[in-house]
């Protein structure tokens, strides 16, 4: 049995889930460049490494897990233009994720095409990046998916235990068409349920007064606005029309 590392080697590595410490360890014991190391230094690197690697796999099923549209949005890509009141401060606040340790709400509001939803995803890729848990769902998706549940499905108190117990619930694109009834109850129960302990971001084209004309119940809008609004940060967008934007520099991945 040859005591130099080759390739060869990586089926055990990969066998102990150590795929990128043993492609590291491979690569210096391949490369004169290390010879001036200590052993302790190269073992340190090859850990380095692998913890760099396991860090990326974990965020990269988070983001999965969170079904947003846009994992690739990043809080790096978004853009300060003069006529956007959207500001540097505000984003690096914002990413550090404070609030979802607090159990904060961030309100983003704008007309439409401001880059609400962006921030949003790039807010989701922030937290999943410092190993939180979220839900992204489009309002009128979530109201569809929660319609074909009956109380008593299995499936239906699973999915609605991953609502519940996310970190970070996205409530996208939220009454931007009228809800039922039924679903505006399901929303308040989840909503009610999180208080205290998770963070909901929520983006909207209308204020948060404007909410109950979309909610058919006075006393559950009541609720799920104090839910909403009572502990939140409120991050109200104007500018241009960021579409455009993007549509003017193709090599920007749709940037917020």
């Amino acid at each position: 049995m040859s005591n130099h590392l080759t390739t060869d080697d990586m089926a055990t590595f990969t066998q102990l889930r150590m795929t990128a410490f043993g492609q590291a360890v491979i690569d210096i014991a391949n490369d004169s460049d290390y010879d001036d190391w200590t052993f302790s230094a190269k073992i340190h690197h090859a850990l380095d490494i692998e913890l760099a690697a396991r860090a990326e796999r974990r965020v990269h099923k988070l983001l999965k897990a969170s079904h947003t549209p846009n994992p690739a949005a990043c809080v790096e890509d978004v853009r300060y233009l003069p006529d956007r009141t959207l500001t540097r401060d505000v984003v690096d606040r914002l990413a550090s994720c404070a609030w979802i340790e607090n159990a904060t709400n961030v309100i983003i509001l704008g007309k439409t095409s401001v880059g609400k939803s962006y921030l949003a995803q790039a807010l989701v890729n922030a937290a999943c990046r410092k190993d939180y848990t979220v839900a992204y769902w489009r309002l009128d998706d979530l109201g569809n998916r929660l319609a074909v549940y009956q109380p008593s499905d299995p499936g239906g108190l699973r999915f609605l235990d991953s609502l519940r117990n996310c970190d970070v619930l996205v409530l996208d694109d939220f009454l931007t068409t009228p809800i039922s009834m039924d679903t505006t109850a399901k929303i308040l129960n989840i909503l009610a349920s999180r208080e205290g302990r998770g963070a909901t971001i929520v983006t909207s084209q209308f204020d948060p007064e404007d909410w109950y004309k979309s909610l058919h119940d006075a006393v559950i809008a009541e609720s799920i606005l104090s839910r909403l609004v009572s502990v939140s940060e409120i991050v109200q967008l104007d500018g241009p029309n960021m579409r455009k934007k993007t549509r003017q520099q193709p090599e920007v991945d749709s940037p917020a």
